[in-house]
């Protein structure tokens, strides 16, 4: 049995919350999590802070039995004292990377009540199980340090995740659940070989003779995830050393700095500035480290990868925004308190002050501008401005009032 103290122990880090989402399919993980959670909360009647619990069960549609499966785990919460809300994935479902298209639909629909109901996060079931078997995918597909580490037992996107169980196996769950009389619910899509984490699972069990047991995986897992932490604290390292970002949504690096880094610490700064000047995208390993190469010795004098452009200089790489990734229709402001904002390219918040009655102000790129305009536009920048490079300028927020420019804040226009 997971004792009292033991099950503290593991819930610790939900403590500093004042509300959270358990996330239950009716599986056995996710049964024993909200066996677990109830427990606790009524073990500690008189702690100064326990957080509000919420049950939350997605049914997707995919098989006649979802519903009444989501029904019984709402019977299970309830007699344990807790709330609990069916949620329904709706609309046509996916003919392939159907365990994908599931997964994030469920954390949509339960990120989505976490809004509205205002909590703070989303508590899963993922066990040791769970982890070996991502990182038997990772290995697969040739991760590198941080894939290979697996799941991390706290997340930020898309929204807060906590995952308290990654360091409990599955059978003892199960023998948890079994001591306690609680039943749960198997999912026949558990025995689909058509999906890779079942195929994975099942491979997992062949290899354990062997010693490559799902512990020995987590355990090597938690070790890169130590790992991990240390390179992106020397990323970190380097990215105030070498980098210096601008006011008009680019940055520079400096080339010797990032030359004289060794090669997995100059990976994750590239991977920083693709997502701090890109689409926002985490793009593929193998694509970092063809930029990385290109930037060693390639030929050429740009790159764009993910929505980011990369100019290679003598002394200095010049990065920003990839200008036929952004869009060209014009974003309009929206009143917010005393003026009118609105958040432009992911990359700049416009904000108006005084705008007067009639005012229909709008934000689009530079380059969307007539040929015509941005020759007046050259005459009319500010002499004592820093020129910039003509990708830069091609992505600048231009205000346009009524359709016709207003200003080019960045330009000085």
């Amino acid at each position: 049995m997971i004792g009292e103290a033991e099950a503290g122990e593991i819930l610790a880090p939900l403590l500093p919350y004042d509300h959270l989402v358990l996330a239950v399919s009716g599986g056995s993980d996710s049964v024993a999590l909200m066996v677990l959670v109830a427990g606790w909360v009524k073990s500690c009647p008189n702690a100064p802070k326990i957080p509000k619990i919420s049950v939350l069960t997605v049914d997707h549609g995919l098989r006649a039995g979802a519903a009444g499966e989501a029904v019984q785990v709402g019977q299970w919460a309830r007699a344990l004292g807790l709330d609990h809300q069916t949620l329904t994935w709706c609309g046509a479902k996916p003919a392939s990377g159907l365990q994908a298209a599931a997964r994030e639909a469920r954390y949509e629909l339960m990120s989505e009540w976490c809004l509205a109901n205002r909590a703070q996060a989303i508590v899963t079931a993922h066990t040791v199980d769970d982890q070996a078997e991502t990182v038997l995918m990772r290995l697969a597909r040739g991760s590198g340090v941080d894939g290979l580490a697996g799941m991390m037992g706290d997340t930020l996107s898309p929204w807060p995740v906590l995952r308290p169980l990654l360091g409990i196996t599955r059978g003892r769950l199960r023998a948890m659940l079994k001591q306690c009389r609680r039943g749960w619910i198997d999912d026949p899509s558990n025995d689909d070989e058509g999906f890779e984490r079942i195929r994975m699972r099942k491979a997992l069990a062949g290899l354990a003779p062997l010693g490559l047991n799902a512990e020995a995986i987590a355990l090597s897992a938690k070790r890169l995830a130590r790992a991990r932490q240390a390179l992106e604290l020397g990323a970190e390292a380097l990215m105030q050393d070498a980098f210096v970002g601008h006011a008009a949504g680019f940055g520079e690096v400096d080339l010797g700095a990032f030359e004289a880094a060794p090669e997995e610490l100059r990976l994750r700064v590239l991977q920083r500035l693709v997502w701090q000047f890109g689409d926002h995208g985490l793009p593929r390993l193998a694509a970092l480290e063809r930029v990385a190469d290109w930037i060693a010795g390639g030929a050429g004098r740009a790159r764009t990868i993910s929505g980011c452009r990369i100019v290679r200089r003598k002394h200095q790489l010049v990065v920003g925004r990839e200008t036929g990734r952004i869009g060209q229709a014009p974003v309009a402001l929206e009143v917010r308190g005393k003026g009118l904002e609105t958040v432009w390219d992911r990359r700049f918040k416009v904000i108006v002050h005084g705008a007067k009655a009639g005012d229909e102000l709008s934000v689009a790129p530079f380059f969307a501008v007539s040929m015509s305009k941005k020759h007046k536009f050259d005459r009319q920048i500010a002499s004592d401005s820093t020129p910039l490079p003509a990708f830069v300028r091609d992505g600048l927020p231009v205000l346009l009032d009524h359709g016709e420019v207003h200003s080019v804040p960045h330009l000085g226009i």
